[in-house]
This record gives structure tokens, sequence and C-alpha cells, in this order.
């Protein structure tokens, strides 16, 4: 029955989506313990953050899709590849935090107004600090490996755990607070100020992910690595006009017209561009560079 199963599927798991596996259980086991803790403690606090888990359980796996897509290979109908696929998961990334963030706001002015006061208020303290270690470690991975691997769906799932990192202390200072110095509407409340910092995550992740499918320019560190290149070059190059850059998931596409001495042979001119092209994508990782050389005065 394998012949019924995309290729793409087939291939061999990458250290790209191992990450994304591992930022899928994390967030479905805190999602356990949290559904069992909100049950004993009836926290909004903690009912909101198992939700919150099963979000990023839920959007790590459309994550884990993305990339999975997003490294087949360039083909007829995708001749720039399919690198767009992370920025598509980062845009859902953001709308699932920001469904959470409203989710949040609604139960919190309900409990305010109901008045419900907290149980087990210990186990969910617990709980809320063992997610939070967890949230930790899972954000420093993601984000070291986002840098790494120029992934904006992992660097996207970096940002939310880090969103939850403080969501999750957030909860420990509800409880903290309901349970020691009977602060009265604790948990809601700080349930409001943590859905606004996750407004702001979603923001942030959204942003990026329009700029990409955007074809928004690759950054300008990149940009002056380009022009350094080109200008180590003088002697025989006056310069280069008509720049264009995008970047698609980890992939930089790069195209310029490189102005070279008239006095250049054909050949000379293209072994030039060939070489400054390879220096380019020396500087630059995982860059695709056009240039074509225009005979200069």
């Amino acid at each position: 029955m394998h012949f019924l199963i995309p290729k793409w599927i087939m291939r061999p798991v990458t250290p790209k989506l191992k990450t994304a596996i591992a930022a899928i259980i994390v967030p479905f086991m805190l999602m356990i313990l949290k559904i069992a803790a909100a049950i004993l403690t009836m926290s909004i606090s903690l009912i909101a953050s198992a939700l919150d888990s099963l979000m990023d359980t839920v959007s790590q796996a459309i994550n884990f899709a993305a990339i999975k897509a997003s490294e087949k290979p360039a083909d007829d109908k995708h001749q720039y590849g399919h690198g767009k696929a992370e920025a598509i998961a980062g845009l859902v990334q953001a709308v699932f935090v920001g469904i959470s963030a409203a989710f949040l706001v609604y139960k919190a002015f309900f409990r305010i107004f109901s008045g419900y006061h907290l149980q087990a208020e210990a186990t969910g303290f617990y709980v809320m600090f063992i997610s939070m270690v967890a949230s930790i470690a899972l954000s420093v991975m993601l984000k070291k490996a986002g840098r790494k691997m120029q992934s904006t769906a992992l660097s996207a799932s970096a940002l939310n755990f880090s969103a939850d990192v403080w969501t999750n202390a957030g909860v420990l200072v509800a409880l903290g607070l309901e349970n020691w110095w009977r602060v009265k509407n604790a948990d809601p409340v700080i349930s409001i100020l943590i859905s606004l910092y996750i407004v702001v995550s979603a923001v942030r992740i959204g942003a990026d992910a329009i700029s990409q499918l955007m074809d928004k320019t690759i950054p300008k560190d990149m940009l002056d690595e380009i022009d350094a290149c080109i200008k180590a070059h003088k002697n025989m190059v006056f310069g280069y006009h008509n720049l264009r850059t995008r970047q698609v998931g980890s992939e930089k596409h790069i195209e310029f017209h490189l102005e070279v001495k008239s006095s250049l042979s054909f050949r000379d001119a293209h072994d030039l561009t060939e070489k400054i092209i390879s220096e380019i994508k020396q500087k630059i990782p995982n860059a695709h560079v056009m240039a074509h050389p225009d005979p200069w005065e």
C-alpha cells in the first residue's frame, strides 16, 4: 500500500523534521498534564493554558507537514521550490495563537463576574512549574534550530513557546496570589495580561510570515555581503544594478546585473561573473544567484 503514500512523506527524517516532531510531543504531554490539573483546581488560567497546549500541538503538527512539504525539490509546477510552505505554517500559527488569546480573555471576564474560587491550588502550581521548565527548554532548542537552519517555521514555533513561558509564569503567579495571599480575581486578571502578550506574539509571527509570502527583500547584512563580494573585484567591475532579492523559507533568491569592463572578452566576463556568484554563495547559505554581465565603459 506504500504506493498510495506521496513520495515526499516517505523521505528520510531530516534534523529539521526531528526538531519539529519534538515540538509536537512536548506540548501534547503538557496538555494531558494540564487538563488533569485543571479538573482538580478549576483554574481558568490552567484551562486556558491547557487549551494553549492543544493549540500548540495542532499548530506544530501543521508545522511538521509544512516543513516536510518545504523540503520537496523544485518541480515543473513549483520552479522556485516549496519553501513558502513554512511561511504559511507561520501564518497559521499566528491565527492559532490569536484564537487562544481571544478565548483566554472571554473566560477571564466570565470568571471575574461569576466569582468562582480556585481549588487544589498547590497541584496546579507544581504542574505549571513543570510546564514552564519544559517550555523554556523547548523554546531555546527551537530558537537555536531556527537560526541554524534558517527556518521560518521553527523560529515561529520558538516565539510561540516563548509566549508559553510567560503564560505559565503568569499562571504560577495567579495560583500563588490566590492560594497564599488570597488576592481576589488574581487568576482572571493575570489571564487577561497574558492574553495581551500572546496577541503581540501572534502579530510578530504573522508579520514575519506575511513578509516572506510578499517576497520581502533579504536582510541588510546579506545585502552588504553581496555588495562587498562585488566591490572586491573593483579592478574589473564598475558596480551593479537591478538587484532583486527575496527569501523563500531558508532559501535566498538573488538576481542582479554586473557592470564589467567592456574590454573583457565574453569568456573572461563569464568567468568573472561565475566567480562572484560562487563567493556570494559562500557568504550567504542556501543562496540561488543569477547574474548577468553587462559591458560597461
